[in-house]
């Protein structure tokens, strides 16, 4: 049985990087899902409950930090790991998204590899 990675990311670029990262989880049974938006978030959670999801802090209708705390709030939801990769920004926001419950908090530009191995161990852990 296929596993769900959800991919919220803003920008094309930013969406095409983390798909191209995260290719080899193919191989392992993963399927990669992407959204633009936060509201898009909670419209693909129906189609299955993610084994994991990278979340942009700048996303519209509903930013980053509403969608984690929703996802952290919600007992169905609650515990999926969730990967904040996004724009370099205030600390602050890195103390926000990690006090809401992320489990990583990355800045980009970050390489593949980095990426991929980060991705791992997160679902490595949560198995």
């Amino acid at each position: 049985m296929r596993k769900l990675i959800l991919i919220a990311q803003e920008s094309v670029e930013a969406r095409k990087n983390v798909l191209m990262a995260l290719e080899p989880l193919y191989e392992e049974k993963y399927y990669l899902f992407s959204c633009s938006s936060g509201e898009d978030v909670f419209k693909k959670i129906p189609v299955g409950t993610p084994s994991l999801i990278i979340l942009d802090l700048i996303l519209p209708e509903v930013n980053g930090l509403e969608v984690l705390n929703r996802l952290k709030s919600n007992p169905r939801t609650s515990e999926i790991p969730v990967i904040i990769l996004t724009s370099p920004t205030r600390g602050i926001f890195k103390l926000l998204s990690i006090s809401l419950g992320s489990a990583v908090y990355i800045n980009r530009p970050i390489s593949s590899s980095k990426l991929l191995n980060l991705v791992k161990k997160e679902l490595e852990g949560n198995q």
